[in-house]
């Protein structure tokens, strides 16, 4: 992966919270759902593009998140009565994030929320529901593959010059982000949030 990062828009962990806030305010909400754990910070020194010869310090930082879902629908049972039932969610997403420094003001970042996979088509991969009417999820968020970064980020972040990995999507997402907004998804924004909680991500 090359070292050099280009985000000419300066984009930075603050103006992307913004930006969510702004266009999709329902994923600060859902962001407070899921539990983040093991978090790996990476301090690595880089020859990149600053000055031929000068190291400069990377950090990527590495987390996973686990959603946690309310009860969501309701159905009734054969007697009749009322049953409340929720998704099954056994899997969790990779979130990483690449900075020059632990600030949410760093301009130089890099970001993925799920594995660095391509999404997997075809009945055989979709969502289905039990006996009981639960849905049980497809192959690819078992595999750790997050479709909300898939379909909605992936093409956007390697066009604004800030994602992490290989972007699998194979065009820009004129259905699910027909605007190209470029914006934190909850996984990222709880992960995010928590850094800061610990004092991990500074200001300024």
């Amino acid at each position: 992966m090359p070292d050099s990062i280009r985000n000419e828009r300066g984009w930075t962990l603050r103006k992307l919270i913004q930006n969510t806030y702004h266009h999709f305010p329902t994923r600060i909400e859902n962001a407070r759902r899921d539990r983040v754990r093991i978090i790996r910070i990476k301090k690595i020194s880089v020859y990149g593009d600053l000055e031929p010869g000068q190291a400069r310090t990377k950090y990527i930082i590495e987390s996973r998140s686990t959603p946690q879902y309310w009860p969501y629908f309701t159905k009734r049972d054969r007697w009749g009565r009322r049953r409340t039932f929720q998704r099954s969610h056994q899997h969790q997403y990779d979130v990483t994030i690449q900075l020059d420094r632990l600030s949410i003001d760093s301009d130089r970042i890099r970001l993925r929320t799920g594995a660095d996979k391509k999404w997997r088509f075809g009945r055989q991969h979709r969502a289905r529901r039990d006996a009981m009417g639960r849905v049980i999820e497809g192959t690819n968020p078992n595999e750790g593959i997050n479709g909300d970064f898939f379909f909605r980020l992936s093409w956007v972040y390697r066009n604004e010059g800030i994602l992490f990995g290989r972007n699998w999507a194979s065009g820009p997402p004129d259905v699910r982000n027909p605007h190209y907004i470029v914006f934190l998804d909850k996984h990222m924004l709880n992960t995010v949030q928590t850094l800061v909680n610990m004092g991990v991500l500074s200001e300024g």
